[in-house]
């Protein structure tokens, strides 16, 4: 098993040919640099038949400071044979681990996305593959005998405790008749005693089999073989001789028809898939096999959109008129109302040192104006973007997430962390104008991201409606940290109208009329006039403007 990493500087005789030479795709699965300098473009699975070697290209944001996961040389990884001491046990199982849920979500991308069918050399994530002429890889087929191994364990302790149950009883009566004892003061002893078992259990020979295969797995792959059985395994070099000369097949053939239970009439078949799929690699009847993807932040954008995207948008939202993609946008509770608003999100698929620059930032500012406009162009009472009393606009909340390798390599750790803020606005001290925006940008846990993914296959739920609250708080607080909020309560008898009719030119972009009727003055921290608006609001319209909190008043709608 070799591990490779995307976009990172090999010598050009240190990739297999193999993969330089991916018909499919050969024209965007690597790129030629400066000095013989070679770098991958691809992400995925590749299994070499002439060379017998499992390739995995694991995504580039897993080099920290130029080290693969802030701690190996990548070039460390170029095997990870036991004679390789520099990898501890623990993280060649984390590699393999890893390897094949990155596999598992190329997969589920392409049953996610069907026009990018994993046949067609150019789709839109530029996804392609090879399984021969079954449906599975031989890494389907791997993965196939680990979960039978999880999910019957009963299995096979209920076999074991059947079959062994006597088993070693002594039968003293074909001991006495068939052999000679040893005595030793005038005590008979003896050496060579008869059991009750006469036939082969053909149960326990397919079961170790299976035992022997995982331990031929494990010690090719390196993830951990737990159990607990007292079954005799053959060493994996015997297995890997089995699948060479093609003796696989021959002995599961032989034991075919002595299995009745459903249980294990389904492993023989497991079995028979991995050894004939197997045999025939090694014996060179298959193809390479292949599950590559060159533009990787297509299927990072599609993990992050199954975490928090929504799925059921109105036509045009996400799509927008001018040709823009939004990533990600989803319904939740508004900031300043009872009813809801769309918060909007970018994936970013950045290396270590990469950071979001200003065409980005514009970009999510596009998104947020064109969202609005497609909302008062088309108004639902349960979104209000506008009021037509005050003309001022509601919060738009927006951010951007961006994926980094934890130290710890934890999967269950969500690993949010705000990273920074930036404002856009055309006016100064206009927050309810809708040309002033804030972007969030945030860094999350890609093993959490990527755990996630691949558990949400087949299951209608995805969401995590945690992730959700976290980004309305933070939108919040954001918000909060910038401006000072104000209720404002008008003398009696004087309506909202007739107030902003005669302080619109004082209060455009400064003040909201919520829903229920409620008058919100929005003032930016810091700025000098704020003084005299709420002096003369005071003063010369006999106002109350009672401080208010943005979480108070957000709150009192959850």
């Amino acid at each position: 098993m070799k591990v490779l990493f995307e976009r990172y500087a090999y010598e050009e005789g240190e990739i297999p040919n193999g993969i330089l030479k991916v018909s499919d795709i050969s024209d965007i699965t690597y790129t030629n640099q400066s000095k013989g300098k070679v770098e991958l473009c691809c992400v995925g699975y590749y299994h070499d038949v002439a060379s017998k070697e499992t390739i995995f290209i694991l995504p580039k944001v897993f080099i920290v400071k130029m080290l693969a996961f802030g701690k190996y040389d990548p070039r460390d990884l170029f095997s990870l044979s036991e004679e390789h001491k520099h990898l501890s046990p623990q993280d060649r199982t984390f590699l393999f681990d890893f390897s094949v849920r990155l596999y598992q979500a190329i997969a589920l991308y392409n049953e996610r996305n069907p026009k990018n069918t994993i046949t067609s050399k150019q789709t839109l994530a530029r996804v392609t593959g090879r399984r021969g002429e079954m449906e599975s890889t031989l890494l389907d087929h791997i993965l196939a005998l680990l979960r039978f191994a999880k999910e019957h364990q009963s299995l096979f302790i209920r076999i074991t405790t059947i079959m062994h149950s006597g088993r070693n009883r002594i039968h003293w009566i074909k001991t006495i008749r068939s052999t000679s004892p040893v005595f030793r003061d005038k005590k008979p002893y003896y050496l060579e005693c008869k059991t009750k078992e006469k036939v082969v259990n053909y149960e326990e020979e397919l079961i170790c089999l299976f035992y022997s295969t995982l331990d031929y797995l494990g010690a090719t792959y390196h993830f951990p073989v737990m159990r607990n059985l007292n079954y005799e395994t053959e060493r994996p070099n015997r297995i890997a001789d089995l699948i060479q000369s093609g003796k696989g097949t021959r002995r599961l053939r032989k034991i075919r028809g002595q299995y009745f239970s459903d249980e294990l009439v389904q492993l023989w078949y497991l079995l028979y898939a991995f050894y004939k799929r197997a045999e025939d690699m090694a014996q060179k009847k298959e193809q390479n096999e292949y599950l590559l993807v060159s533009d990787f932040e297509n299927v990072f954008e599609d993990m992050i959109d199954r975490l928090i995207g929504d799925s059921s948008l109105p036509r045009g939202l996400k799509e927008q008129k001018d040709g823009k993609i939004i990533d990600h946008i989803y319904r939740d509770k508004s900031l300043i109302e009872g009813g809801d608003i769309y918060f909007i999100a970018d994936s970013k698929y950045y290396k270590e040192d990469n950071e979001v620059k200003d065409v980005s930032l514009y970009k999510q500012f596009t998104y947020a104006k064109n969202v609005i406009q497609h909302n008062i162009e088309r108004p639902d009472p349960t979104l209000r973007y506008r009021d037509e009393v005050t003309e001022g606009y509601s919060l738009t909340p927006n951010f951007l997430i961006r994926a980094y390798c934890p130290k710890d390599l934890s999967y269950s750790e969500v690993g949010l962390n705000l990273m920074g803020i930036k404002e856009r606005c055309h006016f100064k001290n206009r927050l309810f104008d809708r040309d002033t925006l804030l972007v969030l940008t945030y860094n999350i846990n890609f093993l959490y991201v990527l755990s996630s993914y691949v558990q949400s296959r087949g299951s209608s739920r995805g969401t995590n409606y945690a992730l959700r609250a976290t980004f309305r708080k933070d939108v919040i607080e954001a918000f909060q940290e910038r401006y000072n909020f104000y209720e404002v309560k008008l003398p009696q008898g004087d309506s909202s109208k007739e107030f902003v009719k005669r302080n619109f030119r004082g209060l455009i972009g400064k003040i909201y009329q919520t829903e229920v009727g409620k008058l919100l003055l929005a003032l930016k921290k810091g700025e000098t006039e704020n003084e005299g608006i709420l002096k003369d609001l005071q003063d010369k319209e006999v106002c109350n403007c009672s401080a208010i909190s943005l979480e108070q008043l957000a709150g009192s709608h959850s």
